[in-house]
C-alpha cells in the first residue's frame, strides 16, 4: 500500500469516511516518468479532468509544467483555480453545444473537432486557439468496450474517408491530427498501430505537430503498459514532430490514491458472507460500470490468525449492484474498523454521485516534508443542505 496502516487509521478517524486519500510523492514519480519517457520530444503534457477534477490536484501537476485536458466548462473553471494557463488547455469532447464553443473558442489553447459536424459548426465562430481534427483510426485497443474510442462503432473522430473534403477546404487553420483509441491500454501495439497512421496522414498533409492522446493502462490486478517498450517504440514515430501534446489521466493518479471506508458490519446468510461498509457505487463506480478490480486491504481483521473467506465488499444503496469487490478472499474485518481500496485516484472520485441522497466523500492530500507525513484537507465533505441548495 502508498501508506502505513497507522496514518490510514489516523486519517480515517480523523476526516471521516468515506475519504479518498492522495500522495504527493507517487503523482510526482508518475510524473517524472512520463517525462522521461518523451524526452528528446518538444512536449506539452496535459492530465485528462475527467479522471480527477480536483483543482489542487491540477496545481500540482501544473508546477510541473502539464496543462489540462478538459470536456466541460465545469473543467475549464477546475484548471482555472488551478491556475493552468489557457494556452495549455486542450478541448476534447464529441457533443460541444454552441453556447460552449462561444465561451471556450475563445479562450483555450487547443480545440480537438470530433467530427464534420462539429468542423462546419466552428467555421461560423471566431476562435483564437490551434484546431487538431481527431481521427478514428478503427483500431481495438483491447480494453473494456466502455472505454474503447477508436474503433468505427465508437462515437469519437472524423472516419479518415471523410478527412480530404475537411483539409481541401481549408475553412479553418488545421495545426494537425488528434489521436485516442482507448483507456486502461496495456499493450503497446494498439498504440503503434494507431500512431503510426496518424503520423502517415501528418506526412500526407504536411502537419508538424500532433496530439497522440493518452490511455496508459496500470496494474489494478495483473498487467499494465510496458513504458521501456512504449518508449523504444512509439517515440521514434515522434522525433520528426516539431511540438507533440498528450492527454494521460489514469497513469498519473489512479496508482496515488486509496479510498477509505468504514466496515459497519458483517452480515452472513446461510449462502453468502457480506462486508457492509459506509461507502458504495455512489464512491466508486467502476466495479459497477466497468467490472473492475480493485485490490482490497482490511486494516484490522476480526481474528489476525484466521483464513481469508470468500465475501461480497458491499456498500449501503438500494442496489443489488451496488457491489465493491465480489466474491473476494478477505480476512473478516472488525467491526468499525477500515478497508482499503487501492488504484482509485481516476475516475473515483470524479465519478461519485449522490445516489440515496448521500454526500459525496472528502479528500485529503498526503505530502512528506523532513521526514513527517503531512495530511492537508483538499475536498470537504459534501453536506446534506448543499444536496438541495438548487431547490426552488
Amino acid at each position: 500500500m502508498l501508506f502505513t496502516k497507522e496514518l490510514l487509521k489516523q486519517i480515517g478517524e480523523t476526516y471521516g469516511t468515506p475519504v479518498y486519500v492522495y500522495s504527493q510523492s507517487e503523482i510526482e514519480r508518475r510524473i517524472a516518468i512520463v517525462k522521461d519517457t518523451f524526452s528528446g520530444i518538444n512536449l506539452l503534457p496535459t492530465f485528462a479532468c475527467k479522471a480527477n477534477n480536483n483543482p489542487r490536484i491540477l496545481e500540482l501537476l501544473g508546477k510541473s509544467g502539464f496543462g489540462t485536458d478538459i470536456v466541460s466548462i465545469g473543467e475549464y473553471y477546475a484548471s482555472k483555480k488551478a491556475c493552468i494557463p489557457d494556452e495549455k488547455i486542450v478541448w476534447n469532447g464529441n457533443g460541444k453545444s454552441m453556447v460552449d464553443m462561444e465561451y471556450l473558442g475563445k479562450r483555450v489553447g487547443y480545440i480537438n473537432i470530433d467530427s464534420v459536424e462539429e468542423y462546419e459548426r466552428w467555421t461560423k465562430l471566431d476562435s483564437s486557439a490551434e484546431f487538431f481534427l481527431r481521427i478514428n483510426p478503427d483500431v481495438d485497443p483491447k480494453t473494456h468496450h466502455h472505454i474503447s474510442t477508436g474503433l468505427k462503432k465508437n462515437k469519437f473522430g472524423i472516419h479518415l474517408e471523410l478527412l480530404e473534403k475537411i483539409l481541401k477546404e481549408k475553412k479553418l487553420r488545421i495545426s494537425g491530427f488528434h489521436i485516442h483509441i482507448g483507456s486502461q491500454i496495456t499493450h503497446v501495439e494498439p498504440f503503434e498501430e494507431a500512431i503510426s497512421k496518424a503520423v502517415e496522414l501528418s506526412n500526407q498533409y504536411g502537419f508538424s505537430k500532433i496530439n497522440i492522446g493518452g490511455g496508459w493502462g496500470i496494474n489494478y490486478k495483473d498487467s499494465e503498459l510496458n513504458l521501456v517498450e512504449y518508449k523504444s517504440k512509439i517515440v521514434p514515430y515522434l522525433k520528426s514532430f516539431e511540438f507533440v501534446i498528450t492527454e494521460l489521466g489514469r497513469y498519473l493518479i489512479a496508482p496515488a490514491s486509496v479510498l477509505i471506508l468504514r466496515v459497519e458490519y458483517v452480515k452472513r446468510t446461510p449462502y453468502k458472507t457480506f462486508v457492509v461498509v459506509d461507502g458504495g457505487i455512489n464512491v466508486l463506480m467502476r466495479p459497477a460500470m466497468y467490472n473492475a478490480y480493485h485490490r482490497v486491504n482490511v486494516l484490522e481483521p476480526h481474528d489476525e490468525n484466521s483464513k481469508e473467506q470468500v465475501v461480497d465488499l458491499v456498500g449501503p444503496l438500494c442496489e443489488s449492484g451496488d457491489i465493491l469487490a465480489f466474491e473476494r478472499e478477505l480476512k473478516i474485518p472488525k467491526e468499525g474498523s477500515f478497508v482499503v481500496i487501492e488504484d482509485v485516484g481516476a475516475y473515483g472520485y470524479s465519478m461519485a454521485n449522490n445516489y440515496n441522497s448521500i454526500p459525496r466523500p472528502a479528500e485529503v492530500l498526503v505530502s512528506e516534508k523532513n521526514g513527517e507525513f503531512e495530511v492537508k484537507l483538499i475536498r470537504r465533505r459534501e453536506s446534506i443542505e448543499e444536496l438541495f441548495k438548487g431547490i426552488v
